[in-house]
């Protein structure tokens, strides 16, 4: 006996209008919330800039005050904003003004001061310092900074901190070497340090300081193989907060590395040929194999569950550092698990010497390398919150 299909219902036309209007009110409300969220941001921007007003105002003073012009004026502009943002930085929610904030209200003290030549010159070095998305509030359309030579870099034996050099032309004459000196071992590279030097080898001599003579020692400059890389380790001009902690050296440089870090960018683009696979590209899953085959002890209950949260606690938004195991990498990771499992950490830290010896035998980490890294494991049990602090390996 044949069986009858069944068969949708068809909707009416007063229906299908009633879901329209549904979608269309929905779609209404949406569109609300984000610009009720908009003006929330806005709003707090302004609040934020008016805390910053006195402080922008005196600022704005002490510079047209200054002889200086041009280059020397940028300098002077940037030595005075980093004491004043670390300040700045340490105040209470309720006060905090950002390093955004003031170079905003900054800039408005100048134009609100009258268009005198004082006032102009420290407007076109505000505006020279100042990363693109920032620079209209000035009014002033700086020159751009002219890259003088080739962009060159280093890394140190474990390969998560990075160098970064390139030459700058000034109107003055002399070209200037900036330095990025960038740590890869947090949940994202940061720059610890940024600043000109007179020239490379100085530059270089002041990173293998920074990063420690063990890590550092006996480096060299090379050319730039890898834009993805470079792109991921460089300060990006739409970060627009400090992550706290940041020294007064730090916030010197806070707006200008931004700046220069733009026309790096904005370089013809260089491919790395040869992509090595790393763990990030075959998942938690590699891991477990490789621990049933070579780790010892017996195995975890829940050794899939654990592979995973290590793979997700591991540092991954430079993909291609995704291997790297340096002892300030292995710390960080431990810190990060103990601040986020508490009292469930001790089961996931007793697997990451297993995961550092399987990254380690991938990458071909030499032992001593490898010792100092294990060393560190689970060494976080003082919390350190400070991801800005300059660590010498």
């Amino acid at each position: 006996m044949p069986v009858s299909r069944k068969r949708k219902k068809s909707r009416s036309a007063t229906a299908v209008r009633a879901e329209r209007r549904r979608a269309h009110t929905r779609q209404v409300r949406m569109a609300q919330t984000v610009r009720e969220v908009a003006a929330s941001w806005a709003e707090g921007q302004a609040q934020r800039i008016g805390l910053a007003r006195p402080y922008a105002v005196e600022l704005a003073a002490q510079l047209t005050a200054s002889p200086k012009n041009g280059t020397a004026l940028e300098d002077e502009l940037c030595e005075r904003l980093g004491p004043l943002l670390a300040d700045l930085g340490d105040r209470p929610v309720e006060e905090y003004v950002g390093p955004d904030h003031l170079v905003a209200a900054l800039a408005d003290a100048l134009i609100e001061a009258g268009d005198d030549e004082p006032s102009r010159r420290v407007l076109a070095a505000l505006a020279a310092i100042l990363p693109s998305q920032l620079v209209d509030r000035t009014g002033v359309e700086p020159p751009g900074p002219i890259l003088a030579g080739e962009v060159r870099w280093t890394r140190d034996r474990y390969g998560s901190r990075f160098a970064v050099a390139a030459p700058f032309a000034t109107p003055e004459g002399p070209i200037r070497w900036y330095l990025w000196d960038v740590d890869a071992c947090a949940f994202a590279p940061l720059t610890v340090h940024a600043g000109f030097y007179a020239s490379p080898e100085e530059a270089l001599a002041a990173w293998q300081v920074g990063a420690g003579a063990f890590a550092a020692g006996g480096t060299s400059w090379r050319r730039v193989d890898d834009s993805g890389l470079l792109a991921d380790l460089l300060p990006a001009p739409e970060e627009v907060a400090a992550l706290g902690g940041e020294s007064a050296g730090q916030f010197t440089e806070y707006h200008r590395s931004r700046r220069l870090a733009e026309v790096l960018r904005d370089l013809p683009p260089v491919l790395k040929l040869d992509v090595p696979e790393t763990a990030l590209d075959l998942g938690p899953d590699r891991f477990v194999t490789w621990w049933r085959k070579r780790a010892e002890g017996p195995e975890p209950a829940d050794l899939e569950a654990l592979a995973a949260d290590m793979f997700d606690s591991w540092p991954a938004l430079a993909p291609a550092l995704f291997d790297t195991c340096s002892p300030h990498r292995v710390e960080s990771v431990s810190h990060q698990i103990r601040d986020e499992y508490r009292e469930d950490a001790d089961e996931l830290l007793a697997l990451l010497p297993a995961w550092v010896a399987w990254l380690s035998e991938r990458t071909g980490l030499p032992p001593e390398l490898r010792q100092r890294a294990l060393a560190r494991v689970g060494g976080a049990t003082v919390h350190d919150d400070n991801l800005m602090r300059l660590v010498a390996e």
